[in-house]
């Protein structure tokens, strides 16, 4: 008896010991080697939408907190890259940070050691989280570039907690109008493979897409699996200073299968290679709007083998594309290369090869300076088709003045010849050149720079929205239109102007709301006076 009793007393020592658990922050490093230890626990602290314990709130913040289904915590367990038991591994909680960031459904995420218990060498981990507002009604009425956008619908970014999309929306722009809707699942079961369904009824046309894939979803995935197919039948405008002078059908049909391995890592980067084969067949026919006979049809179907060269280098920085968000910058080199030999036997209209490059880098300039490149080179060089190439650099310069003050300056440079009709560089609205209208120049060629200041202030409305006010200029010229009829505004063009930047922070389409007031410096007569832009954007 008395034996017995002082094994019980001895294990009830053993268990008391083993729960003296000691509390760590975040910045606080480990005693020891990461590696001596072992995760024992993982908690989950999910939190809801509005902090409701801060100043302004209002009934819709209550409102929206007890109406939004909070993230469940399954969807949040299906993108931990640990588990219990597994040694501890630092890397991989900031990669599961980053991945659990990068869901739009997630404002915010965080992922650290929050207790380590000498006694068995293990490690409680806490994985917190904030929730964006998800279901979001689609009713706008933008203007941009001289033409009006319309969406009506409703979005679901977290379908029921579980991280899954669907969007059903009417839409209405210079180009068309008609119905969409989309179904995208971004981790299925925690499987990490990712489906997305999209259906569009257009006024020209009809789209269909139906995509499978399994992305290297992390710095050490082995493998990754693609299948897509691809419908699109809609008309194409072809502008002249912002006018659509011709129109023409376009019917592209496009089915890709692709799979990659990890060739090999050292530390943070590793080395991929990818084999794939694609179908791409474009057909174009004059519709009751064409005065111009529609390009010659093109398939490009080919068998592919691609390289990737990746280097994980992320730091966390605010202010850099949008305002007031934690962004995950990579410091690393990034490239990779892609050729294809187009195969008769798989539909190509001519033998030929296809040759894709690109490369991805950020650099820190000082303390307070950034600048990143983004190039890719594309060459075609068919039997049956003028010898094409498309050169793409973006250059950008992010200058934090102060803590609340932000520079940013960019310079894009693409240069082509023999481009398709329908893959020609368009400056105007969207596409940089902001006081002009949508198409305003086309050609093979162009260069935009531009600038703008923003003030970030300190005005929170309701905690739905940052606000920021911004500066901003512009010059770029597109050239090198084969069939470029009016010569008027061919030359540079020069744009300034002035305007709000919202950033929706608890919404979990967190784009940048840009609402401009602009001038063009034009011999256009009709682009005279000041012009109103509206769009929504990522991000600078």
């Amino acid at each position: 008896m008395i034996r017995r009793c002082v094994t019980l007393l001895l294990l009830i020592c053993q268990q008391l010991q083993a729960a003296e658990c000691i509390a760590v922050n975040a910045e606080q490093p480990l005693p020891g080697k990461t590696a001596d230890w072992t995760i024992a626990a993982i908690e989950l602290q999910r939190n809801d939408i509005f902090d409701l314990n801060k100043k302004h709130v209002v009934w819709f913040h209550y409102l929206a907190n007890d109406y939004h289904v909070i993230t469940s915590e399954q969807a949040i367990r299906d993108d931990l890259l640990f588990q219990t038991g597994q040694r501890l591994d630092p890397a991989l909680l900031n990669e599961t940070e980053r991945l659990l960031r990068s869901r739009r459904y997630l404002r915010h995420a965080e992922v650290s050691v929050s207790h380590y218990c000498p006694a068995d060498n293990t490690v409680k981990v806490k994985v917190s989280s904030w929730d964006n507002w998800s279901l979001l009604p689609k009713i706008s009425l933008g203007h941009e570039g001289g033409e009006t956008k319309t969406n009506l619908g409703f979005a679901e970014d977290n379908l029921w907690g579980t991280g899954n999309q669907l969007m059903v929306e009417y839409f209405s722009d210079s180009e068309r109008h008609g119905y969409k809707t989309r179904f995208l699942s971004p981790n299925i079961s925690g499987s990490h493979w990712q489906t997305a369904l999209q259906y569009a009824d257009n006024s020209d046309g009809e789209t269909y897409q139906f995509r499978l894939n399994k992305p290297f979803y992390q710095l050490g995935s082995e493998r990754s699996y693609g299948f897509e197919v691809f419908k699109d039948i809609k008309d194409i405008s072809e502008y002249q200073r912002g006018d659509v002078y011709n129109e023409y059908q376009s019917k592209v049909q496009y089915l890709s299968v692709d799979t990659g391995w990890k060739l090999s890592q050292q530390g943070h980067t590793v080395q991929r290679l990818s084999v794939g084969v694609k179908l791409d067949d474009r057909h174009f026919s004059a519709n009751e709007y064409s005065t111009l006979p529609p390009p010659p049809d093109r398939d490009l179907s080919q068998v592919w083998l691609g390289f990737e060269w990746f280097e994980s280098n992320y730091q966390k920085l605010h202010n850099f594309y949008l305002f007031n968000r934690v962004e995950d910058i990579n410091f690393g080199w990034q490239f990779g290369a892609r050729v294809g030999a187009l195969s008769t036997s798989l539909g190509a209209y001519s033998a030929g090869m296809q040759y894709q490059l690109f490369l991805n880098k950020t650099w820190a300039v000082g303390q307070s300076s950034w600048l990143v490149l983004n190039s890719d080179l594309n060459l075609l060089d068919a039997t049956k088709l003028p010898q094409q190439r498309l050169f793409n650099t973006q250059l950008r310069y992010i200058k934090h003045l102060s803590d609340n003050q932000v520079w940013l300056s960019q310079l894009r440079v693409a240069m082509g010849d023999n481009l398709f009709r329908d893959e020609r560089i368009a400056i105007g609205g969207d596409e940089g050149m902001r006081a002009f209208p949508l198409y305003y120049q086309t050609g093979d060629k162009a260069i935009i720079a531009s600038s703008e200041y923003r003030y970030i202030t300190p005005w929170h409305v309701y905690q739905l929205f940052d606000v920021a006010i911004a500066a901003f200029v512009d010059a770029g010229r597109a050239w090198d239109n084969p069939d470029q009829q009016i010569e008027l505004d061919q030359g540079r063009l020069y744009g300034y102007g002035i305007g709000l930047r919202l950033l929706p922070s608890h919404a979990s389409r967190g784009s940048i709301i840009s609402i401009d007031l602009s001038k063009p410096v034009t011999n256009n007569p009709e682009l005279s006076g000041w012009r109103w832009r509206f769009i929504a954007k990522k991000e600078f």
